[in-house]
């Protein structure tokens, strides 16, 4: 198994990271999660705070999974997104 390693950051408000639909993490926090070889995944966030604060996602681990966001809340102090990622071991060779 893999391991998905996480932090993120709120200045002011609230943030909630999900690994399918699962809650793994609120606010400002990390923390790792146990990962299945060669399923796929999605990661999905909701921000909710003061307008101009600022908010970050990171996640180092795995390289697949490898992902930096760092924003500010606009007018209406909410957030959202998304990506997903394939927890392979193996690469694919492009020609």
């Amino acid at each position: 198994m893999t391991k998905m390693v996480t932090s993120t950051f709120i200045a002011s408000g609230s943030l909630m990271l999900y690994l399918d639909n699962e809650l793994i993490m609120q606010n400002s926090d990390s923390t790792t999660v146990e990962l299945e070889e060669g399923k796929e995944y999605i990661v999905h966030w909701f921000v909710k705070g003061t307008p101009g604060s600022s908010y970050s996602i990171t996640i180092s681990s795995p390289r697949e999974a490898q992902y930096q966001l760092t924003r500010v809340l606009d007018r209406g102090g909410r957030g959202f997104g998304f990506f997903n990622f394939n927890n392979s071991k193996y690469e694919s060779i492009v020609n």
